[in-house]
C-alpha cells in the first residue's frame, strides 16, 4: 500500500516474525493464503553458478528450484550461511505490517568496499544473508500448449482492491519462483500493496513433473499466457512485468511484441541484467575468467535434463556427453527441441536487443558493466525508446548490487531500486489504499 506524498510513498514495515512460509489455502479477495507451513533451508555444499547468478548446491537442489517433493511446499528466503555479518543488516519481512514511508529517490549504487568487482558481487549477492521473508502465497496451475501446465505463486496484500496494481515476476535460467531474488522483491511489492505473481517458467520449480516441455530465452508464449490469465482475473488492473536475467529478456521481448499484439493491462516493464544479446553472452561465458560459471552451469543443466528425461521416458535419450559449454548445450539440446537450426539461430531469434525500440510502455532496465555473464556493449548499441530508462552501472555483478550504505535498512540495492520505481509509477493510483484497512 502506498500513496504519493512529495516523492515519498507509504510503506508497510514488518513485525519481527522470522518464519518463511507458503500458504496452502485457496485465494480470496482479502489475500488470505490459508494455513502456512514453516520452511527449512539447505546450505550449498559446493558452488554451482547458474546464468541467472544463482549459486546452487553441488547436488543440484538449488534451494528448492528442482521441484522435488521434499521441496514442493517450501518458500526460499535470501539468507544463507552465517548470520549477522558486520556489514549486513538484519531485516525481517512478513505479512503483518505497520505503516511508514519509503523514499522513492533511491541513491545511486555504490558497491560495498569488500565487493568491488563483478565476481565478488555476483557470488556475495547469492550467498550472503539478506532480509528474512515471510510471504504467504497461493499456487495456481495455468494451462499451456501440449497438455503442459504452468505454475505460479500469487501473494495478495490484505487490503488490495479491484483495480489495484499487480506485477508478474519472472526468474532467470536455473532459477524458479522461489529463488531468493524473486521472493525478496515480491515481499517488498506486497508491502507496497501490489498483488504479486511469481511465475515458474515451464518445468521450473514446482512446475517440474507438470510439463514435458522446457523454457528458453525467447519463449514469450508462456509468459503471455500468464499475463492473460491474470488480466482475466483482475479486470482493470495495471500489470507490470519484472524479469531477472533470462526472465528480463523475456519480459522485454514480450513488451516489444505487445506493440503489435496487445496485452490487456500491460502497464510497464522492468528488467535486471537481461541477456538481450544471447550470442554476446555465450561468448562472454567462454572467456577464461568466466569459464568456472560456464562449467558449473552446464553441470546443473546436465543433471536437470537427466531428471526430466527420467520423469518423461517418452522424451527419448539425451546424450550430453559432448556438452562442455552453454553454447554446446544450446546447440545440441535447446535448438533442436524448440525448432531452431542451431545455437546461432536460437540466439538471433530470441534476444530482445533488436526489438527494444518497439516497446511502448514505460519501464526500467538495470545492468552492471562488470556482469560476468552479460556484457554491457549490447545495451549501449540498443535503440531504447524514451519511456524505457537504462541504468548502466559500473559495478554490481550479475544480480548482486550489494551497496556500501543501507537504504531503508537493506544493502540489496537492486531490490530497492525496482520497488521504488514501481512505487513512484503507481504512487498516485487512487485504487491503492493509503492506509491499512
Amino acid at each position: 500500500m502506498f500513496a504519493s506524498t512529495m516523492g515519498r510513498v507509504l510503506l508497510l514495515t514488518a513485525d519481527p516474525t522470522i518464519t518463511t512460509s507458503v500458504g496452502t489455502g485457496q485465494p480470496d479477495d482479502a489475500g488470505d493464503g490459508g494455513p502456512a507451513r514453516a520452511t527449512r533451508l539447505y546450505r550449498p555444499s559446493g558452488v554451482a553458478v547458474g546464468s541467472d547468478g544463482s549459486i546452487g548446491s553441488g547436488d543440484t537442489r538449488n534451494l528448492g528450484c528442482d521441484g522435488s517433493p521434499s521441496q514442493a511446499d517450501l518458500d526460499t528466503i535470501g539468507t544463507l550461511g552465517a548470520r549477522n555479518h558486520p556489514w549486513m543488516d538484519s531485516t525481517t519481512m512478513t505479512t503483518n505490517f505497520e505503516p511508514r514511508t519509503l523514499d522513492t529517490k533511491v541513491p545511486p549504487f555504490e558497491p560495498h568496499p569488500w565487493l568491488r568487482n563483478g565476481h565478488a558481487q555476483t557470488i556475495a549477492g547469492r550467498y550472503l544473508p539478506g532480509p528474512r521473508v515471510r510471504l504467504d502465497a497461493t499456487e495456481h496451475e495455468i494451462e499451456a500448449d501440449g497438455g503442459d501446465r504452468l505454475v505460479a505463486l500469487e501473494s495478495v496484500p490484505r487490503s488490495w482492491r479491484a483495480g489495484g496494481p499487480a506485477a508478474v515476476l519472472v526468474h532467470g535460467l536455473a532459477g524458479c519462483a522461489r529463488s531468493p531474488y524473486v521472493v525478496r522483491l515480491a515481499a517488498r511489492l506486497v508491502r507496497l500493496g501490489v498483488r504479486t505473481v511469481r511465475m515458474n517458467l515451464r518445468g521450473a520449480g514446482t512446475g517440474f513433473g507438470r510439463a514435458r516441455g522446457t523454457y528458453h530465452a525467447g519463449k514469450t508464449k508462456d509468459l503471455r499466457r500468464v499475463v492473460e490469465w491474470l488480466a482475466r482475473r483482475l479486470p482493470g488492473a495495471s500489470i507490470a512485468l519484472v524479469g531477472f536475467s533470462l526472465g528480463g529478456n523475456l519480459v522485454l521481448k514480450l513488451a516489444a511484441e505487445a506493440a503489435t499484439d496487445p496485452l490487456e493491462g500491460l502497464d510497464s516493464v522492468l528488467a535486471a541484467n537481461p541477456p538481450i544479446d544471447l550470442a554476446a553472452c555465450s561468448r562472454q561465458l567462454r572467456r577464461p575468467a568466466n569459464r568456472i560459471y560456464d562449467r558449473n552451469f552446464v553441470r546443473w543443466l546436465r543433471a536437470d535434463v537427466a531428471r526430466r528425461h527420467a520423469a518423461f521416458p517418452d522424451l527419448g535419450p539425451a546424450d550430453l556427453t559432448q556438452v562442455s559449454t552453454l553454447f554446446d548445450f544450446d546447440d545440441l539440446y535447446v535448438a533442436p527441441r524448440h525448432g531452431f537450426a542451431g545455437a546461432a539461430d536460437y540466439y538471433a531469434r530470441s534476444g530482445a536487443a533488436p526489438l527494444i525500440s518497439r516497446i511502448a510502455v514505460p519501464g526500467l532496465v538495470v545492468h552492471a558493466e562488470d556482469d560476468p555473464f552479460v556484457p554491457a556493449d549490447p545495451f549501449r548499441h540498443a535503440d531504447f525508446p524514451t519511456g524505457l530508462a537504462l541504468e548502466l552501472i559500473p559495478s554490481g555483478g550479475h544480480l548482486g548490487y550489494l551497496s556500501r550504505t543501507p537504504w531503508e535498512g537493506d544493502r540489496r540495492w537492486l531490490d530497492s531500486r525496482l520497488a521504488a520505481w514501481l512505487a513512484s509509477r503507481w504512487g498516485s493510483t487512487p485504487a491503492v489504499p493509503a492506509s491499512i484497512s
